[in-house]
């Protein structure tokens, strides 16, 4: 083409109109959002045009933008796998607008009130009554994806935490006027008031002359901290007649006081003025389900604070003296001054022993500065504890005198609770029965199971280093009245506690982001078993012991679970769960290691590397496992020209429970000559650890190397840490303590005194 008919390109591109270079970067905006997330891009569309009805303002929505937008990310190198968020998702794309933000903050809330399918159907609803019909394109199920993904990212925000702090705030209103304390304050709203509510909520932000008006108690505290996380600049809260917040508008009031029925009204009305003659009202009687709301995701900075205080408030109780200082009293008192043997009764074999926590209990476990880890770590999630400490039985007496002077038993509806021991086991009735119903709802009994539970919890929480917007759901189980009576029983030590081995101290710390029967027991009539899980993952949050990632043994160690805000990603896919084995007792009777039959080393056993291993192999492999989506852990170990796979968790469970040999002054090195030892030793390697003759004790040769000392870790067997003692010493004490294999392994890099000070030795 020549001359006049030439055309220039660059005209051509610039005629072209704003409006469809920016559809053409939405849409690839949304589709790449779509795929990183595995949603429905109508529904996100749909989700957004709901978010655009409603306006957010005050500090939420001011860092919604950067939240969304986060993309953190954390490797486990050896895996080939990582955890955090995918650039460009969902949350992402929903940042770039005012109506992706708002929807995210209303998605927030609804999330961690109610499950997925009760959140979808909730904005189908919505969108069905103030959406044009051409946008209602989406299912229930589909939205309620949509929503649960950016409930997921805007965990870290902590609703169940900021739930917690209003219900106290409205719970105090009340004990400062010196009025009897509503137990209702925090019932959460039936999915059909809830969708009243957002509805009038929403015109009540539109609409300037009209304004939502909520009398009376039920549901206040959970209704109020949706429309504070949403919008604080418009709302006005008096309780029982006195104004305690005040935003820049008056578009939704809150009018909170007490009323014989206890019953609650939402009304929507038009202001009157000169020229508007009408009033419209509409009144709705909001029943409620008085009992934890188990979809509530806490931050896990104050996690058991706020549960505490909901707790509280739901009992209608106002303690004097803090409830969350006496639990973190009990709890440090305990960690601080039990030793392994306290947490299982005398005279236990030693099978029983080799699945209980090391002789010094936390002490070990927690490594030298353990005084410092348990005020710190209880102190983020709960109280910091007090300075001076009475013994556990002590404090646990001050922690049953502090909930009875909150709630006298006289509020027992049950005649149980009333006996003077709510947590005593064996006086709680069948869950069938009559009396059982009604024990299930006293709010005694609901009460004391709720602090019971914290109890637990916040001592598993000793064992987890969190990141900073890290979030969870607190799942209690069924059987989150069991928990009280396990730490009486724990003091009196009159009964066997599994509760305290290792193996269920790791599932229990796993179970903060899931469990693997949640699904089976709704798609199975019987719960399949569960495989061996060493890392859970869910919307929010991964959790994984630290060993998972670095698999060394440092003398002295600290038992660590990693919680990490983000999703488990393998690939391009995300999963649930990282399991060790196929779930089945012959497949993970597979990957167990034979005993030595023969010595490594013959006559003097010297400190050596004799039995290291030459490498580990950590691989994964995707599966749907019983509906679960998981990755499958093979853990190769290579010595020579002979290979073993092993069970991770196996070696894992066994270095929890791993107890360091008394210290000695011989020179380290000694050889142990065994033809003049009076114990029957063999010097073991990586491969066959543990020795296959009865009376006989394994000294592993792994002097040299972390990696090693770690996989010599077996379950099942009581271990010993040779570290600060010569070979000799050690044998002796591990047949005078019924230990069947003395790991060899180098010296402390510090040393601990009797106050539990911690100092580096001199290199």
């Amino acid at each position: 083409m020549s001359g006049g008919n030439e055309v220039s390109v660059q005209a051509d591109i610039t005629s072209i109109p704003g409006a469809a270079l920016d559809t053409v970067s939405f849409t690839q905006g949304l589709l790449r959002a779509v795929s990183a997330d595995n949603v429905n891009h109508n529904a996100v569309i749909q989700v957004q045009a709901i978010g655009a009805c409603f306006q957010c303002n005050g500090p939420w929505a001011a860092k919604v933008p950067d939240l969304l937008s986060r993309t953190s990310c954390v490797r486990l190198e050896r895996l080939s796998s990582w955890i955090g968020w995918e650039k460009n998702d969902v949350p992402a794309f929903m940042s770039r607008t005012a109506g992706g933000r708002s929807a995210a903050l209303l998605c927030c809330a609804l999330g961690s009130l109610y499950s997925s399918g009760q959140c979808g159907m909730a904005l189908f609803d919505i969108g069905r009554d103030i959406l044009p019909l051409e946008q209602q394109t989406s299912s229930p199920i589909q939205l309620g994806d949509v929503c649960m993904v950016l409930e997921s990212k805007l965990g870290c925000l902590g609703f169940g935490n900021h739930f917690g702090l209003q219900v106290t705030r409205l719970r105090q209103c009340f004990w400062d006027a010196g009025l009897e304390i509503p137990g209702d304050l925090a019932d959460k709203p039936t999915e059909t008031d809830m969708h009243a509510f957002l509805i009038k909520f929403r015109a009540a932000l539109l609409e300037e002359s009209l304004i939502l008006h909520y009398s009376g108690t039920r549901s206040s505290g959970t209704f109020l901290s949706l429309v504070l996380a949403i919008c604080p600049e418009d709302v006005l809260v008096e309780v029982n007649g006195g104004i305690i917040m005040r935003g820049c508008r008056d578009n939704v009031i809150f009018s909170i006081s007490s009323s014989p029925n206890s019953q609650a009204e939402i009304q929507l009305e038009t202001k009157l003025n000169p020229h508007t003659a009408d009033l419209h009202k509409r009144h709705i009687i909001v029943e409620s389900q008085h009992e934890f709301n188990r979809q509530l995701n806490f931050s896990f900075n104050g996690m058991l604070s706020s549960q505490l205080d909901i707790a509280f408030a739901m009992a209608g109780a106002n303690p004097r003296v803090s409830p969350k200082l006496v639990v973190a009293n009990f709890i440090a008192s305990m960690a601080m001054s039990f030793e392994g043997k306290d947490f299982y009764r005398e005279n236990s074999s030693d099978f029983f022993r080799a699945q209980m926590l090391p002789a010094q209990g936390f002490r070990t476990a927690l490594g030298p500065m353990y005084r410092t880890i348990i005020r710190d770590r209880l102190e983020k999630v709960l109280c910091r504890p007090a300075d001076v400490l009475q013994d556990p039985a002590t404090e646990h007496r001050a922690l049953k005198n502090t909930i009875s002077a909150a709630l006298p038993f006289s509020h027992c509806i049950c005649g149980i609770c009333a006996t003077g021991d709510p947590w005593n086991d064996e006086k709680h009735p069948k869950a069938n029965t009559i009396a059982g119903k009604k024990w299930k709802i006293c709010p005694v009994n609901t009460l004391w199971s709720t602090v019971g539970y914290v109890m637990h919890v916040a001592l598993l929480t000793l064992f987890v280093e969190a990141s900073p917007n890290s979030s969870m759901r607190l799942q209690p189980g069924l059987f989150i009245h069991r928990f009280g009576d396990i730490y009486c029983r724990l003091l009196r030590r009159d009964v066997y506690q599994g509760q305290f081995m290792v193996d269920t101290i790791h599932g229990d710390i796993l179970k903060f982001l899931g469990r693997w029967g949640t699904i089976l027991s709704e798609a199975h009539e019987r719960q399949e078993e569960e495989p061996p899980i060493i890392c859970s993952s869910s919307s929010t949050s991964t959790i994984y012991p630290s060993t998972l990632a670095y698999p060394t043994l440092s003398n002295p160690w600290v038992i660590q679970y990693d919680l990490v805000e983000g999703r488990l990603h393998h690939a391009s896919d995300c999963y649930d769960f990282i399991i060790c084995a196929m779930p089945g007792k012959k497949e993970i009777k597979n990957t167990a290691r034979s005993k030595a039959k023969s010595s490594i080393k013959q006559g003097t056993i010297t400190q050596s590397g004799l039995g290291e291993h030459s490498s580990l192999l950590m691989t994964l492999r995707p599966a749907i496992i019983q509906g679960r989506r998981a990755l499958v852990l093979r853990c190769l170990i290579r010595q020579v020209n002979g290979t073993i796979n092993v069970n991770f968790l196996d070696i894992h469970l066994g270095f929890m429970s791993l107890t360091p040999a008394d210290g000695c002054e011989h020179n380290l090195s000694t050889p142990l000559v065994v033809s003049d030892s009076a114990y029957l030793v063999k010097a073991t390697s990586v491969m066959e650890p543990v020795p296959a003759g009865k009376y006989e004790i394994g000294m592993t040769l792994t002097h040299r190397n972390k990696e090693s000392q770690f996989l010599c870790c077996a379950p099942d067997i009581t271990q010993l840490y040779q570290g600060d003692c010569c070979m000799l010493c050690a044998i002796i004490q591990a047949k005078r303590e019924g230990y069947k294999v003395v790991i060899g392994g180098l010296p402390s890099a510090y040393h601990v005194i009797n106050d539990g000070m911690a100092y580096r030795n001199a290199d």
